[in-house]
């Protein structure tokens, strides 16, 4: 099978809002969160070649020999039933339990780079389907932008935005295991609280007045220094200020560049940070 070789953004993403609702008896969480696709993320390259084969270069780092790719490629020729010989390559920046969703991003590239070449084989709610076998973030990168995530985070709604941020993200070098911070939370196995009520249009008083993310309380209580950066982002002007997912970034929604600019000054001689747009 040729193709002309071509390249996907795996853009990252931040979570506006992350209620756990209770834990299921499955093992899994009821989840309630508004997903924020970015414009700032990893990159996969897809080349013709003889036979399958997966590198990656940029940010080095351990999968504990489970890789979301590999296991990802294999689902989507599994499902096609015939073999696509193509090199290709990760271009990774996104530190693994940032919880900016890299690797979940990177699987949902997989699918559709690979469903490109093979013609558009499978439809989005395919798509869809061998997303959420991967993985709860990953069925939200299929087709980004702003959407509620209920459920495991796999039954999605659109949204919009109602308001122009500019976000900076300040990147710890601390990994945290999102199951280490589920485990945290010791979630009961009935209901105990009714998700947030707004509409499609999500606005700015909407954010600041009723999100806000559980993990916060398990994972500053782990690295406090995590908790201390949210202080600082609000002190350094950010209108709202959050934990994305279970991990360790922290990031500040500013009204300008400017601001953000100046506050990432503030960070950048100690962490990793990062100025960025929401997708649309």
């Amino acid at each position: 099978m040729t193709f002309t070789s071509f390249t996907l953004d795996a853009h990252s993403k931040i979570n506006l809002g992350l209620q756990v609702l209770r834990k299921r008896s499955d093992g899994y969480h009821d989840l309630d969160t508004v997903f924020l696709e970015l414009k700032w993320g990893d990159r996969l390259h897809f080349e013709a070649a003889d036979v399958f084969s997966f590198t990656t270069i940029g940010l080095v780092f351990d999968d504990g020999g489970k890789n979301i790719c590999l296991h990802s490629a294999e689902l989507f020729l599994e499902k096609l039933g015939q073999n696509i010989p193509t090199k290709i390559t990760l271009d990774k920046c996104v530190p693994p339990g940032s919880g900016l969703g890299g690797g979940s991003a990177d699987a949902a590239a997989i699918l559709k780079g690979l469903n490109q070449i093979a013609n558009n084989y499978f439809s989005t709610a395919q798509l869809l389907e061998m997303a959420s076998k991967l993985g709860a973030d990953v069925p939200f990168f299929i087709e980004g932008g702003l959407q509620r995530g209920q459920g495991i985070g796999e039954k999605l709604g659109k949204l919009e935005l109602g308001f122009d941020p500019v976000i900076l993200l300040v990147i710890p070098p601390i990994q945290i295991s999102t199951k280490q911070a589920f485990d945290a939370l010791r979630i009961a196995l009935t209901a105990h609280k009714a998700p947030i009520t707004f509409g499609r249009l999500l606005d700015k008083a909407t954010l600041v007045r009723f999100f806000e993310n559980e993990f916060e309380s398990v994972v500053f209580h782990m690295h406090p220094e995590i908790g201390t950066l949210k202080n600082e982002l609000l002190e350094k002007g950010a209108f709202y200020a959050s934990l994305s997912g279970s991990g360790s970034t922290v990031y500040g929604i500013f009204d300008s560049l400017a601001q953000a600019q100046a506050a990432q000054s503030f960070f950048i001689n100690r962490y990793h940070t990062q100025i960025t747009h929401p997708h649309d």
